[in-house]
């Protein structure tokens, strides 16, 4: 098992985020719903030093990136999501990395106002939002995709 931690992004990290987010299977269900361009990528990293918002999920040991998980605020509404590169997929870090993003969030966060849309087709999110509680509020879409909310309980 991959232990995991949360921390600050750091610029060491910005070729791992750069790959991550030119990866048509992670953003697959993310943004624009397709690969960032190396401008696009190099931008958004810049902006996401400049202005954290999620969390980055590390190895424990070695402090290698793994993803982004907490809240960022979306059009004035606080948004939860997460997003691990994929040759990470499959080891349960999603979960486990919700879980403590929830843990240290819930002193400063009402969750019954925090969004959580998870697309139909993005079946591993619904599975990782089963594994946690959350439960499923109403079906909606969001960019043209149907899915459904959750509400995060901890």
């Amino acid at each position: 098992m991959i232990l995991v931690k949360l921390r600050d992004l750091h610029q060491q990290d910005k070729a791992a985020v750069v790959a991550m987010l030119r990866d048509r299977k992670v953003m697959r269900f993310l943004g624009p719903r397709r690969p960032l361009t190396e401008d696009e990528a190099n931008s958004w990293f810049e902006s996401a030093l400049a202005n954290p918002a999620r969390f980055v999920v590390a190895e424990a040991d070695t402090d290698e990136f793994i993803g982004f998980c907490g809240i960022k605020r979306i059009d004035g509404v606080p948004d939860f999501g997460y997003f691990i590169r994929s040759e990470f997929w499959g080891n349960g870090i999603a979960a486990r990395a919700c879980r403590m993003a929830v843990e240290k969030l819930s002193a400063e966060i009402d969750f019954e106002t925090v969004q959580v849309f998870i697309a139909d087709e993005n079946v591993a999110s619904k599975r990782v939002a089963e594994k946690l509680g959350w439960q499923a509020r109403q079906s909606s879409s969001k960019d043209g995709e149907p899915g459904r909310y959750y509400r995060i309980t901890n």
